[in-house]
């Protein structure tokens, strides 16, 4: 017995030294790893040159910021959202205009389907009359619109391609929304593009 109770007494600060070892290991893997949430839609930003960025974050209360590199092993399709584990790596002497870390896909945890009409994506509904109104290129007839029945009218200042006016109905249309990266001074900073009419109706 007295020789077992010795064996376990040396063999005791062995067996310690293995478990802080091991929680060592343990700790390192998770330093290098983060769980990214991915949004459904891309976003235009600028690296070196104009590119679009995959939108993430590693909290879902947190706000989505442009990654401005890829994650390898990660195949993006927009509409989506994802919950990804990646491995994180630092790059020694990474170039000047690239990333100093690098993402490697762990594992996709999840693939959501999420409905991206929100983002980029309008219902108008459009007054029975125009009116006369100023842009930057003079005198011109605004089209009413609003997005909500009880809203006032308001005045709009481009047009919205793939749809014909016609004066004396009123209209409920759903529209495209996409910025125009450099616009005239005297444009909107936005086209719009008819996905659907809804309703005309006579007033």
């Amino acid at each position: 017995m007295k020789s077992i109770a010795t064996i376990l007494k040396g063999a005791a600060p062995a067996l310690a030294l293995f478990a802080m070892a091991q929680c060592t290991t343990i700790a390192g893997t998770s330093a290098d790893e983060k769980t990214f949430i991915v949004g459904p839609q891309t976003a235009d930003c600028t690296g070196v040159a104009p590119m679009k960025c995959l939108q993430v974050k590693e909290k879902a209360s947190e706000d989505w910021t442009n990654l401005y590199t890829n994650i390898e092993g990660f195949t993006y399709e927009p509409g989506y959202e994802y919950v990804l584990k990646v491995k994180t790596e630092k790059i020694a002497n990474p170039p000047a205009d690239g990333s100093s870390i690098k993402y490697t896909l762990v594992k996709q945890v999840s693939k959501t389907k999420k409905e991206t009409a929100a983002a980029n994506e309008k219902t108008f509904i459009i007054g029975a009359q125009t009116v006369d109104c100023s842009a930057g290129a003079g005198r011109m007839k605004c089209m009413q619109v609003k997005e909500k029945a009880s809203e006032n009218w308001s005045n709009f200042y481009s047009n919205i391609e793939g749809f014909t006016y016609e004066p004396g109905y009123e209209y409920v249309l759903k529209v495209k929304t996409e910025k125009i990266a450099n616009p005239p001074a005297d444009a909107s900073s936005i086209k719009y593009t008819l996905i659907e009419q809804v309703s005309k109706t006579k007033k």
